[in-house]
């Protein structure tokens, strides 16, 4: 019997006008960070009722929304423009991901180093529930690229099938377009389990395929072997566990350390270093470079009076941009800020206790800025002193926001999404010099210079067809056009008027002979780029 559901590759020719060469979605640039602190007044993203942010160095984001059965995403600019639009990405009717009670949240999201996003979930499809109390998922994953294509499975990748015990874990990019996922699986209190608990690995590539799957360890004790943590350095993986750090190679070896014990916390710092916090006899953090090897090791005191104050929601350790990192034990007014030396001092932010607070996120300048569920942010420099006059004031009405989750803009700024009783998804942004929002009368046109751009051909090497895609933030005339190695025109695929957009065109070449050809972009009659593209048969 064929299968009613149809294959990513169909999925993705329906929404085309097949001619040969194909225009089939053009984006319009419109909405805009609002400039109201009203949760009502925020900018509508996508359907859901569980958000999820990824942020970008450039400003831009991408906002999830998931509700039971589906996962929608949308990208915006770093100004608040659509640069999608709602990207549906999972739909399955048997499907439920929002057991929030049992899990904490749906799942895990993390860039995927060009733009897009690659997220993961808990899918009760095929399982089996019982009631409130207990229920067994599986992990499902999916990426989405940064033109808004979804590139992996229908309804995803299946990483783990929904066998007995729940499962906690977390995601890092592997720096090529694929991902690594960590999950820890407790089989205690499911009837007729056997009663154990399981770390697991396992490497996802840029097709969506499992490369290597690894069990670092399996105990019949329970609570010993939670997931904690994992990060990506670019030559290790390291990942945390009730039982201490484990270090892998990027291949799914166990390197010839040893187990790291006491580890609570762990950040990176531009994907080239990472910082462990221990708790032993007073604390111990280190930093260790990329193999793994240590470059510091700093050892303090707490302030008598200040142990176990940590009123930080994301952990402990915040990168500060510059190679250092904030220790987020505060105690009344009292940061600890350690330089890329490992030399520590520290730092007075006195609005802490009594008005900001909740998520540090690095300024991407060696500051940090400070946000709160209160709806208020602060800005402070790496000596502790503001940058804004004042606090800042995103939501006035934050007691109407539900589900919110935080992520910094790396630019100065905070982005926050969060469900509201009318539906869907909504965000807003604190702006990155003390105001929310964004005028948009202010410099437009400096805002939209530069911004039209052409994308490397999908695939490439290719045969018989391949996607050239482009971006215009303004409007004007286009001329796209396929040169061969020697210059001779082969064919213009696109030569009018045309409005701000991202373009997306599949062009039949089964005609074309097997070689190198040149793809140029124009615009108003002016080079913007050109591409290099293979033809392979």
């Amino acid at each position: 019997m064929t299968s009613r559901i149809p294959s990513p590759m169909r999925q993705y020719r329906l929404r085309m006008f097949i001619l040969g060469i194909t225009l089939f979605w053009v984006s319009p640039l419109v909405a805009q960070w609002s400039t109201s602190t009203l949760a009502e007044s925020a900018l509508y993203v996508c359907p859901g009722f569980y958000p999820g942010i990824v942020t970008f160095d450039n400003g831009s984001s991408i906002v999830l929304g998931a509700l039971d059965s589906y996962i929608y995403a949308r990208k915006l600019d770093e100004r608040g423009y659509y640069l999608w639009p709602p990207v549906q990405v999972m739909h399955h009717d048997s499907s439920y991901i929002t057991e929030a009670p049992l899990i904490g949240d749906w799942g895990g999201w993390i860039s995927d180093g060009d733009g897009g996003v690659i997220l993961f979930w808990y899918d009760h499809r095929g399982a089996h529930i019982n009631g409130p109390d207990w229920a067994n998922n599986a992990i499902y994953v999916q990426r989405v690229d940064r033109l808004g294509v979804v590139r992996w499975a229908y309804g995803g990748v299946l990483v783990k099938g929904p066998e007995t015990g729940i499962k906690k874990g977390g995601i890092v990019n592997d720096g090529q377009g694929g991902c690594v996922i960590a999950w820890s699986e407790s089989e205690f209190g499911f009837p007729g389990a056997q009663g154990r608990e399981r770390t697991r690995i396992q490497h996802i590539s840029n097709l969506g395929a499992m490369v290597w799957e690894r069990i670092l360890d399996s105990s019949y004790a329970q609570h010993t072997l939670q997931y904690k943590n994992l990060l990506r350095t670019q030559e290790r993986i390291f990942f945390t566990s009730s039982a201490g750090t484990r270090v892998l190679t990027h291949s799914g070896l166990l390197s010839t350390q040893t187990p790291i014990g006491g580890y609570a916390f762990m950040v990176s710092d531009r994907d080239s270093a990472v910082f462990v916090l221990s708790g032993e006899t007073g604390l111990r953090i280190l930093k260790l470079n990329s193999m793994g090897d240590t470059v510091w090791n700093a050892q303090f005191s707490i302030r008598s009076g200040c142990e176990g104050v940590i009123p930080f929601r994301r952990g402990a350790l915040t990168p500060d941009g510059n190679g250092g990192v904030y220790y987020l034990y505060a105690c009344q007014d009292t940061i600890y800020h350690f330089d890329h030396l490992g030399q520590y001092t520290r730092i007075l932010f006195p609005e802490i206790a009594s008005q900001v607070g909740g998520y540090a996120f690095s300024d991407g300048n060696g500051g940090l800025v400070l946000a709160n569920e209160a709806g208020i942010a602060q800005r402070y420099d790496f000596t502790g002193n503001r940058r804004w006059a004042n606090p800042v004031l995103y939501i006035q009405n934050a007691g109407n926001t539900y589900f919110d989750v935080f992520e910094g803009d790396k630019n100065g700024g905070v982005v926050v999404a969060f469900w509201r009783t009318q539906g869907g998804i909504y965000a807003q942004h604190t702006g990155r010099e003390g105001s929310v929002g964004i005028i948009t009368e202010v410099a437009i046109e400096q805002f939209l210079a530069d911004r039209i751009r052409l994308f490397q051909n999908f695939p490439n090497p290719f045969n018989n067809k391949t996607t050239i895609s482009y971006s215009l933030f303004e409007s004007g005339n286009v001329q796209l056009e396929v040169f061969d190695i020697v210059g001779r025109n082969i064919v213009t695929l696109v030569d009018q008027y045309q409005e701000p957009g991202i373009y997306h065109l599949l062009t039949d070449v089964s005609k074309w002979s097997s070689g190198v050809y040149i793809c140029r972009l124009r615009f108003n009659y002016k080079t913007v780029s050109s591409k290099s593209m293979m033809l392979i048969k």
